[in-house]
C-alpha cells in the first residue's frame, strides 16, 4: 500500500516557551487507500492522503504560530513600553 511521509523539524528562538503537546520534530504518514491499478481511484486517494497530512501539519504548525507568536507580542509590548519612555524623557527637555 502507498503512504506519503512528511518529516518536519522548527527551530523557533531560544527564547519560546515550547508547547507540551508538540515535539520540535515529526514524522507524518498517511496511507493512500486506493488501488494502484485503478487511475482515478488512486488519485482520488491520493488526493485525500495529501489534505489529510496537509491538514495535520496545519494543526501543529498553527500551535507553533501561536506560541512564537505570543514571544514576538511580549518583545512588541515590552519594545512600546520602552518607546513612550524615551518620548516622555525627550518631552520633559523641551519644554525649557
Amino acid at each position: 500500500m502507498s503512504s506519503i511521509t512528511i518529516t518536519y523539524a522548527v527551530y523557533p528562538p531560544t527564547e519560546t516557551v515550547l508547547p507540551d503537546e508538540l515535539p520540535t520534530s515529526r514524522t507524518i504518514e498517511v496511507a493512500v487507500n486506493a488501488l494502484k491499478d485503478s487511475g482515478s481511484s488512486y488519485y482520488g486517494g491520493l488526493h485525500e492522503a495529501l489534505a489529510e497530512a496537509r491538514n495535520q501539519i496545519g494543526i501543529d504548525l498553527t500551535i507553533w504560530r501561536d506560541a512564537v507568536g505570543k514571544l514576538e507580542l511580549s518583545k512588541e509590548s515590552k519594545k512600546g513600553k520602552m518607546d513612550e519612555e524615551e518620548e516622555e524623557e525627550d518631552g520633559e527637555g523641551d519644554e525649557e
